[in-house]
């Protein structure tokens, strides 16, 4: 139900006239009588008592007069709210990424995104791969800087950011030279880290391993705890150059042979991809990571 033809009724019945009431709203009085008699119509009352004095309520019109007023005061609620929504979607953020990203990429990308836009904050919500992507989806995110993953992309707008090269994890008594050979995982214990990097890692077995697969041991392990593992002796693990910047433990990283990388980019909702603050960051992002890979080239 249209609820300006309710306030349009009860500002006619307040002024005791709708030749008053149509000035006011900036209509014609036929184009105000129209709506009275539309409304009318769609209740299957008769809400106005017109006489040469103006018009009232008449009996079902007082007798509903209540329901009315809730109507409208709910309608004004509604909007005010979605007020607040738009301008505290307009000067925050709600950022999702991997704790590797929060701590390796995010200061200087924030840094700048503040320099650009300063009237924006940033909050950062850090989780594993299906915990960012569920909030994405959810929209308790605006967007991620998360990992490629096709299964989870369906409804996202994702932009890609660079290459972070998978790399083997092992106790420093290994013998590999410079390279692991994936297929020498298949006689391994092997620490599966948690948070969905199994999302990255199975495929690479399936691939190349076939049936042939290490002896994986599932983990509900932070990264660090899982390299602190592989220190033990208990086994080998496989992550990411990115996550391994970030971990001081007694072990070897050797590339894989093939090399082999994780995906990772900025993920955000198909409905906000117009959205100046995302389009801004995404700016940002791809200019501060350029530069960080360029410094790295040999």
């Amino acid at each position: 139900m249209d609820s300006k033809k309710i306030s349009a009724l009860l500002l006619a019945v307040e002024k005791g006239s709708l030749t008053s009431a149509a000035a006011e709203l900036g209509y014609t009085q036929s184009g105000l009588t129209h709506m009275m008699n539309a409304l009318e119509e769609e209740l299957g009352l008769n809400l106005l008592v017109r006489s040469k004095n103006g018009v009232r309520l008449s009996p079902s019109g007082l007798a509903l007069k209540p329901k009315m007023q809730a109507l409208l005061a709910s309608a004004q609620a509604l909007e005010d709210e979605a007020a607040q929504l738009r301008q505290r979607s307009s000067s925050t953020l709600r950022l999702g990424a991997y704790s590797s990203v929060a701590s390796r990429w995010l200061p200087a990308i924030v840094a700048f995104f503040r320099n650009a836009d300063p009237n924006t904050d940033v909050t950062i919500d850090v989780g594993g791969v299906p915990d960012i992507y569920e909030k994405l989806k959810n929209d308790q995110l605006d967007c991620a800087i998360v990992s490629y993953q096709e299964s989870l992309c369906q409804g996202l707008n994702y932009t890609h950011l660079a290459d972070d090269p998978l790399i083997a994890v092992v106790p420093e008594t290994d013998e590999h030279a410079e390279f692991f050979p994936i297929a020498d995982f298949g006689s391994q214990d092997f620490l599966m880290p948690s948070d969905g990097f199994d999302m990255d890692v199975t495929p690479l077995f399936n691939r190349y391993l076939g049936r042939e697969h290490p002896r994986i041991r599932y983990t509900n392990l932070s990264d660090s705890a899982i390299a602190s593992m592989v220190e033990h002796n208990l086994g080998v693990s496989l992550l990411s150059e990115l996550i391994m910047q970030d971990i001081h433990a007694a072990v070897r990283t050797l590339p894989l042979d093939p090399p082999v990388y994780r995906k990772l980019g900025i993920a955000a909702n198909e409905r906000q991809q117009n959205d100046k603050n995302i389009r801004r960051f995404i700016r940002c992002a791809q200019t501060v990571i350029g530069q960080m890979y360029e410094q790295k080239s040999p």
